[in-house]
């Protein structure tokens, strides 16, 4: 069975969008009162990349797997999730930029532009779920993982049902004793022939 790696990377940079809003609020905060330095902004802005680029990995593997998929599922299905993690992966990207903007703006501008990232990754969120949600839909509604299910192998051709058993091609099961009733078509025996002959030849 054919496991595809989009369900493996799709669910990382959701999980990790959804934390990442606490987590500005919180590094804000400590920088603008010295409990750390500036330069702890940049493990912001690190996370924040890490979900941008895994986001574009999962975006590319879903358009990658959409042959496949397509098979079960119409495709407007598919385009309606693929539409909303490019809108989510876009929206991680703006969150990125800005995000990168306040580390090199001055300390006493820096607040409310990480407050302004800390509103973009909660819009980002949204994206996420709404994302989710429909990639759920695909699987759970309308069967996309049953385009990767393992199919029943067939019998191999050549080969004769078994008597008694019920095959493909025996869908009947068949008496192993009917084989050797006598047709009512069968000729006669090879004994019965050498009578008649003796019949014959007597007369």
């Amino acid at each position: 069975m054919h496991v595809p790696f989009h369900p493996m990377i799709a669910h990382f940079p959701m999980a990790l969008t959804f934390i990442l809003p606490v987590l500005i609020l919180v590094f804000a905060y400590m920088i603008r009162i010295n409990k750390m330095t500036p330069r702890g902004w940049l493990i912001i802005v690190g996370l924040q990349l890490v979900v941008t680029i895994t986001g574009y990995v999962a975006l590319e593997s879903g358009e990658t797997e959409e042959h496949t998929v397509s098979k079960v599922v119409a495709k407007d299905y598919i385009h309606e999730h693929e539409e909303a993690a490019e809108i989510f992966v876009g929206s991680t990207v703006i969150a990125l930029v800005v995000s990168i903007g306040a580390f090199f703006l001055r300390k006493e501008l820096q607040l409310p532009i990480k407050a302004a990232v800390a509103v973009i990754s909660l819009v980002s969120c949204y994206l996420a779920y709404r994302t989710g949600t429909l990639g759920g839909e695909l699987v759970y509604k309308y069967g996309a993982a049953s385009a990767y299910a393992v199919g029943v192998e067939s019998q191999p051709e050549g080969i004769l049902p078994t008597p008694g058993l019920n095959t493909s091609e025996s869908p009947m099961p068949v008496d192993e004793n009917e084989s050797l009733k006598a047709d009512d078509n069968d000729y006669g025996t090879g004994d019965e022939s050498e009578s008649d002959d003796e019949v014959k030849q007597e007369d």
